[in-house]
C-alpha cells in the first residue's frame, strides 16, 4: 500500500507544526485526561506520544488521506495493510460507532471527540479525533516510533497535546505549545519571554502596555520607563521577532503559563 496525498503542496506548511501530524494539519489538543482503558502517554526523544497497554506506540491512519481511493475510509485497511498494522479494537460496551463524516458546516463549529468508535473491518476500533484510525504496527517494540510517517506520510504517531491551560491575561496574550510544553505569545504568535539582557541588549523588545491598561491576574504595569511595560509576576515582558524559540535573544527564558 503506496498511496500518494491528494493534498499536494499543503503538506510542507502543515508539518512544520511541531505537535501536529506530519501528513496533516495539527491534532488539536485533547479535551480531557480521561484515556479510554489501556491507553496512556508515554514520552519518546521527540516528544510523547499515545500508546497502549503494552507501552507500543499508536499511530494514526488519518481517513482524509485515504479519500481518493476509497469511498468508506474506515474499512482501507485490510488485506496486506493488515500484515503490518494492527487496528486497536474496541470493547464492545465503548459505545455505538460515532458519525465520522460530518459536513463542512459542522467541521469547523461541532466539538471534536478525543475517542470515538468505528466499525473497521475486525470490528469496533478507536479513532482519535474524529478522523485518525488508530493502530499499532506489528512487532515494533515499546518506546519506537520508527514508523512515524511512514508509507509517504500515511502513518502517523499519535502525538500528545495536552489541554490548553486557563489563562488570565491582558487581550492577545494566549497560551501555544511549542516543544513538548505551553509557553505564552501575542496574537501575532511571537513568543513573550523575560530575563536579564547582555551586550547591546538587542532583540529586547518590550511588551508595552496601554495607558489605561492595569493589573489582571499575575499581570500588572510598570510606568518606571519611558513608556509602560507589562511585567508578568514581578518581571519585565519582552516579545521576541517570531515564534520560533531558537530566535529568543541569550539569557532569555520563554514565559510559561504554568509557572
Amino acid at each position: 500500500m503506496k498511496p500518494r496525498y491528494w493534498i499536494g503542496i499543503a503538506i510542507a506548511g502543515w508539518a512544520a507544526a511541531a505537535a501536529g501530524q506530519p501528513a496533516d494539519m495539527p491534532i488539536p489538543p485533547v479535551t480531557t485526561m480521561a484515556f479510554p482503558a489501556g491507553i496512556s502517554v508515554a514520552k519518546l526523544s521527540d516528544g510523547q506520544v499515545f500508546v497502549d497497554v503494552k507501552g507500543r506506540t499508536l499511530y494514526g491512519l488519518d481517513m482524509r488521506t485515504v479519500l481518493r481511493w476509497t469511498a468508506d475510509p474506515v474499512q482501507f485497511c485490510q488485506a496486506s495493510c493488515t500484515q503490518e498494522w494492527e487496528p486497536l479494537r474496541a470493547p464492545a460496551d465503548a459505545g455505538p460507532p460515532a458519525n465520522l463524516k460530518p459536513s463542512r458546516r459542522e467541521e469547523g463549529s461541532a466539538p471534536v471527540p478525543d475517542w470515538s468508535v468505528a466499525n473497521g473491518p475486525a470490528g469496533p476500533q478507536w479513532v482519535y479525533k474524529r478522523w485518525h484510525l488508530v493502530f499499532t504496527r506489528k512487532g515494533e517494540a515499546p518506546g519506537s516510533a520508527a514508523f512515524d510517517g511512514a508509507d509517504e506520510l500515511s502513518w502517523n504517531s499519535l502525538k500528545f497535546v495536552p489541554p490548553v491551560p486557563q489563562l488570565s491575561a491582558p487581550p492577545g496574550i494566549k497560551p501555544v505549545f511549542v516543544r513538548g510544553a505551553y509557553v505564552l505569545a501575542d496574537d501575532q504568535g511571537r513568543l513573550l519571554f523575560t530575563g536579564k539582557c547582555e551586550a547591546s541588549c538587542s532583540g529586547w523588545t518590550e511588551l508595552a502596555a496601554g495607558l489605561a491598561d492595569g493589573g489582571l491576574g499575575d499581570w500588572s504595569v510598570s510606568r518606571a520607563g519611558d513608556r509602560a511595560q507589562y511585567l508578568y509576576r514581578g518581571a519585565p515582558v519582552f516579545v521576541s521577532p517570531t515564534g520560533a524559540p531558537d530566535d529568543l535573544p541569550a539569557g532569555s527564558t520563554m514565559l510559561r503559563p504554568d509557572r
